[in-house]
């Protein structure tokens, strides 16, 4: 499991508990789901995936998942250095009432993490060596006492929210997205050129 991570969930509940429950996956909801996160994109389905192998996609690639009670993208592209300027669209794509977004890149040491409860903003900590906290909004959460690094707190942090354990010895009771499928896409935007050249041609015919 890749320790760079670009993850947000969207959940009635705890998600935690929801994803202990390893839920079954709905493709047709995941498919919507993608087409409202990216409008205007060409979406291309690629393959299932794992979560595990999902939470660091390339670029121009998303992973998402639709479930009960809980939905997941997996997407460097959306993720904002500050969690409070996560765009609106992409922070109201479902009707859940939480919404919690985490992002680590263990080479840089940073980490970055947002919370939010009926679409208002509780926390919101983005942080790295250089040049150090860039966001510090709401208040302190109760797993973020002193840590030697940022990913440290940032993998605190995938644990608290997700149950997941980015970490070498998982507990028992931990999350393993292992077991979780998601779904791939290949997701292109095409630029203004693109959908001039496409306007005239179809005025032609």
């Amino acid at each position: 499991m890749s320790s760079n991570s670009a993850l947000i969930i969207y959940a009635d509940s705890s998600p935690k508990d929801v994803l202990r429950a390893y839920p079954v996956l709905d493709k047709p909801a995941t498919r919507a789901f993608a087409e409202r996160l990216f409008p205007g994109a060409e979406i291309e389905e690629i393959g299932d995936e794992l979560l595990a192998d999902a939470l660091d996609p390339p670029e121009g690639v998303a992973y998402l998942g639709c479930f009960a009670g809980l939905d997941l993208v997996c997407n460097w592209k959306v993720m904002p250095d500050r969690p409070s300027l996560l765009d609106p669209s992409v922070r109201g794509a479902t009707g859940r009432r939480q919404t919690y977004l985490y992002a680590l890149h263990a080479d840089a040491d940073w980490c970055s993490y947002g919370v939010w409860q009926d679409g208002e903003l509780v926390r919101a900590y983005s942080a790295g060596p250089d040049p150090g906290v860039i966001e510090d909004v709401g208040d302190h959460l109760g797993f973020e006492h002193k840590y030697d690094t940022y990913d440290e707190l940032g993998e605190a942090a995938c644990k608290e929210f997700f149950g997941i354990d980015t970490g070498d010895e998982p507990d028992l009771d931990d999350v393993d997205p292992g077991l979780i499928p998601v779904v791939g896409y290949r997701v292109s935007v095409r630029s203004v050129a693109e959908e001039l050249t496409e306007m005239a041609l179809g005025d032609r015919q």
